[in-house]
């Protein structure tokens, strides 16, 4: 029996199943299989190594190294001499340490000792004085004049002087001062007659021709100068504000520039407290200023007989509570810079009658 090739064509296909969506994949990955399974039998061509690529090889990942310096390029990591480093350092010194400091060597020596910047920076941070005005000396005696333990009366009356404190600094802008014996408020300010018209009316008094600038506080507690009797008891305050500058000039080392008394005025009743107070006129208002007519936030417990004080940044005040009394007087004194010369120095003293 004779058959036809369609006839088998048609019956190999009934014995065949479709391949589904995909299977094309699997035969392709079948014949590279194949493929390659030849490829390992058949036997491998022989290559010139003359003629193949050259290999490369490939480098991970580093950091960047920079070329390194010739010998004329090289510096140092680190100088012990970097003035801008030390001037840095020495704005946390005090004195006697940047005095220290340039002891050690030269190069230390010019510059602490010759740098003026240094010791301006110094002298407005121990004073805590917010900014620094035009000067005529150097800042190092300027310094050395607020902070070697000088007061007034090392020059003048050594024999009376019993102790003192320092306050601070303040300053004084306006040429015009008030002084006052008074720390009420509101604050009473004069406006015409003498002085001790201005005190017996409002207990303040109007000064002017006063040198601006920065001005050093301190509290002086002196004998009475009513009598020399070296076993009287008696005691007088007094409230000693000058001008930064002034130990420095000669006027006053020779004994030239003397005191002066402006004013004298008497409380004849039993005074509660000490007080004097120095503003400058032109911001009397001032917050800073007005604070220190709270009397509540500095001058301590009722008991406390200790004096108080309060610097403010363009103003000073004391304030003394006083046992049982029959009064006090209080005198005002200034000092000029010669005769025709600004006001270089205020004094404001209670002695008690």
């Amino acid at each position: 029996m004779k058959t036809r090739s369609s006839d088998v064509a048609q019956v190999a296909n009934r014995g065949k199943r479709k391949a589904p969506e995909g299977d094309e994949n699997v035969r392709g990955k079948r014949r590279s299989v194949q493929k390659s399974d030849e490829r390992k039998n058949s036997p491998s061509p022989r290559i010139d190594r003359r003629l193949a690529p050259k290999r490369t090889i490939l480098r991970g990942i580093h950091g960047c190294v920079s070329p390194r310096c010739s010998a004329s390029t090289h510096r140092s990591t680190f100088s012990w001499y970097e003035q801008d480093v030390w001037t840095h350092i020495a704005r946390f010194l005090d004195g006697r340490s940047l005095v220290k400091l340039g002891a050690t060597s030269k190069w230390f020596n010019k510059m602490v000792m010759e740098d003026d910047a240094v010791w301006r920076f110094a002298c407005l941070r121990d004073l805590q004085v917010p900014k620094p005005y035009s000067v005529s000396s150097s800042w190092i005696k300027i310094y050395a004049s607020a902070f070697d333990g000088s007061h007034s009366y090392l020059f003048r009356q050594q024999q009376n002087h019993i102790d003192w404190m320092r306050f601070g600094a303040f300053t004084l802008d306006s040429r015009v001062s008030l002084l006052t014996e008074r720390l009420s408020s509101p604050l009473k300010v004069p406006r015409e007659g003498t002085i001790e018209q201005m005190l017996e009316s409002s207990g303040s008094c109007i000064v002017k021709d006063i040198r601006s600038g920065i001005w050093i506080a301190d509290l002086q507690l002196v004998r009475c100068p009513v009598c020399d009797l070296s076993t009287c008891d008696g005691t007088m305050q007094t409230l000693d504000a000058r001008h930064i500058e002034l130990f420095l000039n000669e006027g006053y080392k020779n004994g030239t520039w003397e005191y002066n008394l402006i004013a004298s005025h008497k409380l004849q009743k039993d005074a509660v407290a000490a007080c004097g107070a120095i503003f400058d006129l032109k911001h009397l208002k001032a917050s800073s200023s007005s604070g220190i007519l709270n009397l509540k936030s500095w001058t301590g417990a009722p008991d406390d007989s200790q004096p108080k004080a309060m610097v403010a940044p363009l103003a000073v005040a004391v304030h003394t509570r006083l046992q049982e009394n029959e009064g006090i007087i209080v005198k005002y004194h200034t000092m000029k810079a010669g005769a025709e010369g600004d006001i270089v120095s205020i004094r404001i003293s209670q002695q008690l009658l």
